[in-house]
């Protein structure tokens, strides 16, 4: 019977192991995403304005062409030119011509073409950087979308851990204790803010209290991510110390509630917390030697070792 209790906790320490990094893992997660995405953004943006230098230059190349064809055209109307007539007098349009040639230079035969060919490729790179355009816009919007499901499991956690140092605090002090966001604009650039108001005391930081409170708020914290992420046991060492006989007292209470979820080992001095342990070992010197005794709450099944 024993045994299969002992394998009973073991599965059930796994199945807590294998769970209890959800919340981290899913933000690491979203931040490799973020990191790709935007790399990914970067790429497009250094194309699209690549497109953009190319699609000005082809502007520049289509606006001088249509500006030379119109030229050229003027120049064929002014003289009377009609581009169907297979014959006209030469004499009649020399005299002029010849004084405009000074004034003219070198005509390019393969305008037309070539300005074919330009306004090609101004369509294709026009449809390349609306392609580009559209794929940047969406890795944006998925970037966003990712950024708001990060922020709001961030926020989740910090409720969660907010609300149980309330609780823990108040049960153990009958005074305050929260957390509160430094930039709620900001969450993850800015900090936390751990603050503690004793009975009777204004509120302060955690970090200008005396050590015994310190000692206290640093309890209460660790017992509040606890219910964030349980951990299979907890390993204190005489984090009791600095605390007085009803605060200690009530140390050894809440760890003997909390110990249904998650097993404790603490090493300490205080009575009231060693009384409510289920399993002791005691260390005392004799003849130079340390000993062992070891007391167990008669409510706990026999192991075998």
């Amino acid at each position: 019977m024993a045994d299969q209790e002992l394998v009973a906790l073991r599965q059930k320490e796994q199945e807590i192991i294998s769970t209890s990094g959800t919340s981290v893992s899913q933000l690491q997660e979203y931040d490799d995403k973020l990191k790709t995405l935007n790399e990914r953004e970067k790429t497009l943006t250094k194309e699209i304005s690549g497109l953009e230098r190319q699609s000005d230059s082809l502007r520049r190349d289509l606006k001088e062409l249509y500006e030379r064809e119109t030229q050229t055209q003027q120049i064929i109307n002014a003289y009377g030119l009609d581009e169907n007539a297979e014959t006209f007098d030469v004499t009649k349009v020399l005299q002029p011509l010849s004084a405009e040639q000074l004034h003219l230079t070198e005509l390019n035969a393969k305008a037309p073409a070539t300005y074919l060919t330009i306004s090609e490729g101004y369509r294709s790179m026009s449809t390349r950087k609306n392609s580009l355009e559209e794929e940047r816009n969406s890795i944006v919007r998925f970037i966003e979308s990712i950024e708001k499901d990060k922020r709001q499991t961030f926020l989740d956690a910090f409720d969660k851990v907010d609300k149980e140092i309330r609780v823990i605090f108040t049960k153990m002090t009958g005074g305050n204790a929260w957390l509160e966001l430094q930039n709620e604009d900001d969450i993850f650039a800015s900090g936390i803010s751990y603050l503690i108001q004793f009975q009777n005391k204004p509120k302060r930081e955690s970090t200008s209290i005396s050590g015994g409170e310190k000692t206290l708020a640093a309890v209460v914290f660790v017992l509040a991510l606890q219910k964030l992420k349980p951990s299979p046991f907890y390993l204190f060492d005489e984090i009791d110390a600095h605390l007085d006989a009803p605060n200690a007292e009530k140390l050894g209470k809440i760890l003997a509630e909390r110990s249904k979820e998650s097993q404790f080992l603490m090493v300490s001095l205080k009575d009231s917390v060693v009384q409510r342990a289920k399993l002791i070992y005691g260390v005392f010197p004799k003849n130079g030697v340390s000993h062992v005794v070891i007391y167990k709450d008669k409510r706990l099944p026999s192991m075998t070792t």
